[in-house]
C-alpha cells in the first residue's frame, strides 16, 4: 500500500473519532509512510515516533491510534507524533504546541510491567 492510499484510511479513523489530520501535508507524509513501515516490519501500524519493545502487552498501547491519543488530544490539541490534531488546530484557530509530554514513557518507567 502507498502512503497516499494509507492516509484515506487514516482520514476515516480521523473522523470516526473526531479528530483531524495534521494539515501539514510534509508531516503528515512522513507520519504514513512510518506506519506503513512499522506495519510491514511488525505486522501492526505502530506509533512512528515511539519504540517498540517486543512486549505485546506494553506495544498494543502504541498500535496506531495509541491509547493516550484521545487524552492527549483533548489536553493539547495533537496526539504525541501530531498525526491527529483537533478540530480548532486543523482550522488554524488554535496553536499546535510543538511539544507534548510522552505519557508512554511515562508509562514505561512507571508502571510495574
Amino acid at each position: 500500500m502507498r502512503a497516499e492510499e494509507y492516509i484515506k484510511i487514516l482520514e476515516k479513523v480521523a473522523e470516526r473519532r473526531g479528530w483531524k489530520l495534521n494539515p501539514d501535508s510534509e508531516i503528515l507524509m512522513e507520519l504514513a509512510k512510518g506506519l506503513l513501515k512499522n506495519r510491514e516490519r511488525y505486522g501492526l501500524a505502530y506509533c512512528p515516533c515511539r519504540i517498540v519493545v517486543g512486549k505485546k502487552e506494553i506495544d498494543r498501547r502504541i498500535v496506531c491510534p495509541c491509547v493516550y491519543a484521545e487524552e492527549d488530544i483533548k489536553d493539547y490539541g495533537r496526539c504525541y507524533c501530531a498525526l491527529y490534531v483537533d478540530k480548532e488546530v486543523f482550522e488554524g484557530k488554535k496553536k499546535m504546541p510543538p511539544v507534548i509530554p510522552d505519557k508512554h514513557a511515562e508509562f514505561l518507567f512507571t508502571s510495574s510491567k
